[in-house]
């Protein structure tokens, strides 16, 4: 049950249903939920070691605000493991995979053009599971995603720059062209480029109103 809660709350922050800093009431998520407030606690738990809430003695539990030197440090962690899944998505991603991909791409391409940031958002996360899915590493996906569930807290999806949504795109068609053929250096540097991109992109938008697109 625990594990059903903590899933129902990290889908409430990731959908901006909790924002960062705000404070979890465990007695009215418990009501809302039909619970008592022990699989809440528990489950707040597994999200404080997750990184998604922290929980402050004497204060509460409050969803993590993370700055951007905390960003810029998943960042180079994400690049790192971009780099290796780029290589095992060239290695083994089928025909199958990639064309799902494509049609991934093709749809945040839609969302690009007409300024559609929510869309896009929503797509871009959609299209980074399962690309590293398609690794065939179910461990290696699932530090990768934990990476992205972390940088929502930093960047907020309403927030999306909407001038950076082509050039992410453009840099997701790069990697899956390089994965269609099976060119696992290539497909590795471009993966590993876009998020290192995307980290630049971060340092750019604090001069300015907003975050990033990834």
């Amino acid at each position: 049950m625990a594990t059903a809660i903590q899933e129902k709350i990290e889908r409430m922050i990731l959908e901006g249903d909790l924002a960062p800093g705000q404070r979890l009431n465990e007695f009215a998520l418990a009501k809302e939920i039909g619970v008592s407030r022990s699989p809440v606690r528990e489950a707040c738990r597994k999200l404080e070691q997750a990184g998604m809430v922290e929980i402050i003695n004497n204060r509460g539990i409050f969803v993590r605000q993370v700055d951007l030197k905390q960003a810029l440090d998943i960042y180079e962690i994400r690049g790192a493991l971009a780099e290796l899944s780029g290589q095992l998505l060239a290695r083994n991603a089928t025909a199958a995979d990639t064309e799902e991909l494509q049609k991934r791409i093709a749809q945040m391409e839609v969302s690009a053009s007409v300024g559609d940031t929510t869309s896009y958002y929503r797509q871009n996360l959609e299209f980074h599971r399962r690309l590293v899915e398609f690794t065939r590493n179910p461990r290696l996906a699932d530090m990768f995603l934990a990476t992205d569930k972390e940088l929502h807290l930093y960047r907020q999806r309403s927030l999306v720059q909407s001038s950076g949504m082509e050039v992410s795109n453009n840099e997701h068609r790069a990697i899956v062209e390089s994965a269609s053929a099976h060119d696992e250096v290539a497909t590795a540097a471009a993966f590993k480029a876009h998020i290192l991109n995307g980290r630049q992109r971060a340092i750019s938008a604090v001069t300015r109103e907003g975050s990033v697109s990834e």
